[in-house]
């Protein structure tokens, strides 16, 4: 009798772990971007331009472990109008980090616009920004880097990618 129990419960126990590893393989990709310049500039309190000399970096967590390059225009689009889960509608928070002298900064921020601006010297992309927390650069600054939260593959728009699925395509 000890022994079946313990069977039952070995079989139990495995069902139930099979099914919430199911249940997590099945969690939509959400796409997380991190785009890096050796300077930016915030134009306005409000607007910052941040040139791009290499694609955006687009890369989900587990359990999907995707990740891939977009191109400025490719990325921009998630701030279209269209059906779904969009930046236009729900802004995504961002970490804009830079290079005061030996000094790293930051500021938290929330993106309620993006869109690819050009000019004879390449081209940029021009962020509106909302100030969440921290300090926000002025003027020129150097080594920016920023992270952008997530958007999820399944909520919007179907994404085309080259070598993996990337959003905005």
């Amino acid at each position: 009798m000890k022994t079946i129990l313990t069977v039952v419960t070995a079989l139990i126990t495995g069902l139930f772990f099979n099914s919430s590893a199911i249940a997590e393989d099945a969690k939509p990709a959400e796409w997380l971007f991190v785009h890096t310049a050796q300077t930016a500039e915030m134009t306005s309190a409000t607007t910052l331009v941040m040139p791009v000399t290499r694609d955006i970096f687009a890369f989900t967590d587990r359990p999907n472990r995707q990740h891939g390059y977009m191109k400025a225009h490719q990325f921009v689009t998630l701030w279209d109008e269209g059906e779904g889960d969009t930046f236009k509608a729900d802004p995504p928070n961002a970490v804009l980090t830079w290079v005061v002298g030996d000094e790293m900064k930051e500021a938290e921020v929330l993106i309620t616009n993006a869109k690819v601006v050009g000019d004879g010297y390449g081209t940029a992309v021009q962020y509106s920004v909302k100030l969440e927390d921290g300090d926000m650069p002025e003027g020129n600054i150097g080594s920016a880097s920023f992270f952008i939260d997530a958007y999820c593959m399944e909520c919007g728009r179907p994404f085309l990618g080259t070598s993996t699925t990337l959003p905005g395509g």
